[in-house]
């Protein structure tokens, strides 16, 4: 899990100080919680969108006494991760970088090299990650397809041969 105060580092290490990162993130997060209290959708491309969705009256269980309480009209935030996002956290591909003109105007603020983040941790003032080794991926699990057939088996004579006439199989005596 990754903090508010570690995201804050994470910036850092790209070439802005601690108290300039630290700032920048509470300003994006104060804007997308003001637009979101404004009943405003916020996209951010190649990231997701967040979006308020009301939520109707209705009627919960209390799980200890079963007695049964009425839940309020809710208006509650949700988010829809971006095609680029849904990408990297597959198949645990690289960010993509600085989008649109975003990049031209904080250029004086971002070092020219920022170390990846993805898989790794920073080594601060020399550009490079130290990776983290890879985790094994799981082997899917066979389908039916994917079986081979069984082959068939021949007929047999007497489907009661070695039985007696009840049915079962003569056994030792004691």
């Amino acid at each position: 899990m990754v903090s508010k105060s570690q995201l804050a580092q994470r910036i850092a290490a790209r070439g802005a100080t601690p108290s300039q990162a630290a700032h920048a993130l509470d300003a994006v997060l104060e804007e997308i919680t003001a637009a979101l209290a404004a009943h405003e959708r916020v996209t951010i491309v190649g990231f997701g969108s967040f979006e308020p969705v009301a939520r109707a009256a209705r009627t919960a269980r209390n799980p200890r006494t079963g007695e049964t309480v009425p839940v309020p009209a809710t208006t509650v935030p949700r988010f829809h991760p971006g095609t680029a996002l849904r990408a990297a956290v597959e198949g645990g591909a690289t960010p993509p970088g600085p989008v649109g003109s975003l990049a031209d105007g904080y250029a004086s603020h971002v070092a020219a090299e920022p170390p990846a983040l993805v898989g790794g941790t920073a080594v601060p003032g020399t550009g490079t990650t130290v990776a983290k080794p890879a985790k094994p991926t799981k082997a899917a699990k066979p389908t039916k397809a994917d079986k081979p057939a069984k082959a068939d088996k021949p007929a047999k004579a007497d489907k009661h041969r070695g039985k007696d006439a009840k049915g079962k199989k003569p056994g030792k005596k004691k």
